[in-house]
């Protein structure tokens, strides 16, 4: 199961055009699994709230639809979560406080996600590149004891923790978040991803999930174009990636300020567009 972490379109003064996002969804629907909407890649987190629930009112996603909520304070979420809810998001994604990360004590961490799913289906998100901060193992297995705690997104790309779920959370649905090592990450027990390079090329990585499953690897060719365009979107970010979408015809936008409009690896980028093109890969 492959699910983009959609980007949000934005103009060049940094309004976000839910119209755009619309389209975008409509455009990747034939070859996705699902949609996050206002994940890491969709620098949500420089999204007032009301920008947020502008976002999400009104989409329509056929799919499975997930909602970024996560915040540094559980009423800031419920409110994110409240908005996700009134958009018939299927579940919420949310990563821990941060930012006083000292006091996000065991009680801290149970207080937060069992606050979220008073308003719904929750999903737990590991993103240390981005929070700086560990999502302890024990805090998780508790966690998904929880009847509406269902499963986890873990972009830390640390096989050990996928192992550690499936062997000590059987039960839990765990995805990948990253694309480098979507095969192992299979073969460890993940049942699906949530990738960035989701929005630019879908279908390479359901292949290389395909033949994992199937075949118990993916083939070298196939394995090392994934490695490659992971690597270089990862180091991009939504910056190389709505680069990536503008110039597929996509109305990604760009970034918000202070991030440039263009990205610094757009020459790879573009060189590597063009090979996935050639073997049928792009949207």
């Amino acid at each position: 199961m492959i699910v983009p972490a959609l980007i949000t379109p934005m103009d060049r003064a940094g309004k976000p055009d839910p119209g755009a996002l619309q389209e975008i969804i409509d455009r990747l629907e034939p070859s996705v699994d699902g949609f996050l909407v206002l994940g890491s890649t969709g620098e949500a987190v420089t999204l007032a709230p009301e920008e947020r629930q502008r976002l999400l009112s009104g989409l329509k996603v056929k799919k499975p639809f997930w909602a970024g909520v996560g915040d540094e304070s559980l009423p800031l979420a419920r409110m994110h979560a409240e908005a996700a809810r009134e958009a018939e998001a299927d579940y919420f994604l949310a990563m821990p406080p941060r930012f006083y990360d000292r006091a996000m004590t065991r009680e801290a961490f149970l207080t937060y996600f069992h606050g979220l799913t008073e308003l719904g289906e929750v999903w737990l998100y590991h993103v240390p590149i981005f929070t700086k901060a560990e999502f302890p193992l024990e805090y998780v297995s508790e966690l998904a004891q929880h009847p509406k705690i269902t499963g986890m997104k873990d972009s830390s790309g640390d096989m050990n923790r996928l192992i550690y779920y499936r062997s000590h959370v059987p039960d839990f649905t765990v995805f990948s978040g990253n694309g480098l090592n979507l095969a192992a990450a299979v073969a460890s027990g993940a049942k699906g991803a949530i990738l960035a390079v989701g929005n630019v090329a879908p279908r390479l990585f359901a292949a290389v999930m395909e033949e994992q499953r199937n075949q118990g690897s993916a083939s070298k060719n196939l394995a090392a174009l994934a490695y490659d365009t992971a690597l270089l979107f990862g180091k991009g970010g939504a910056v190389l990636i709505k680069q990536a979408m503008r110039h597929l015809g996509l109305p990604a936008g760009y970034p918000r300020s202070p991030f440039p409009a263009e990205s610094a690896y757009w020459p790879e980028a573009e060189d590597l567009l063009g090979r996935l093109k050639e073997e049928g890969w792009l949207l």
